[in-house]
């Protein structure tokens, strides 16, 4: 199954992308984005990845853009809760030719559209950086708001940044009146 976004395709990862990912995960443009300290081993890339292949509930895609469909990033879900009905969405660009110009936001937005519609999701949520201001916009665009600051929380390049929490709420769900 793929989902179809304004500008990209999202779908199952496939055993070739593994290679390009793990090039992504160790790019340190990308690292202080995302948050990764430690440099990827392929053991341990091998490992993860076989896992997401496997997993059943929290689901990774693959993120193609339509006019070359080529892998330019990931997105996904972790800590899926059916019986609260929210998750905790993740997502990075890796190819930084494609950095900047609203491909996340497309992907994010299509993500949102198929867990609520689809999977009957109530509540996604996410942390981003205070420094990543572009990806706080495509969150904004999307309807995500913030919920709170988590001050100092972050320890990069020699100084304290804040994580901020924010979430989205399926509008159009009002089974909790």
């Amino acid at each position: 199954m793929l989902i179809i976004g304004e500008r990209v395709t999202l779908r199952a990862l496939f055993r070739d992308d593994a290679q390009q990912i793990l090039e992504w995960v160790n790019n340190p443009k990308l690292k202080y984005l995302t948050g990764t300290v430690y440099p990827v081993s392929e053991v341990e890339h091998e490992k993860w990845f076989e896992n997401k292949l496997n997993e059943k509930v929290n689901k990774i895609f693959g993120i193609e853009e339509h006019t070359t469909n080529s892998l330019i990033g990931v997105i996904g879900l972790n800590n899926t809760d059916f019986i609260n009905r929210n998750a905790e969405l993740y997502i990075y660009i890796g190819d930084e030719s494609h950095w900047g110009k609203g491909l996340g936001t497309d992907a994010v937005r299509a993500l949102i559209s198929f867990v609520f519609d689809e999977l009957n999701l109530h509540r996604v949520s996410l942390v981003v950086f205070s420094y990543n201001k572009r990806a706080i916009s495509a969150y904004e665009k999307v309807g995500f708001v913030s919920e709170g600051v988590m001050r100092d929380s972050l320890f990069k390049d020699g100084k304290y940044h804040d994580k901020i929490l924010m979430a989205i709420i399926n509008d159009k769900d009002k089974s909790h009146i």
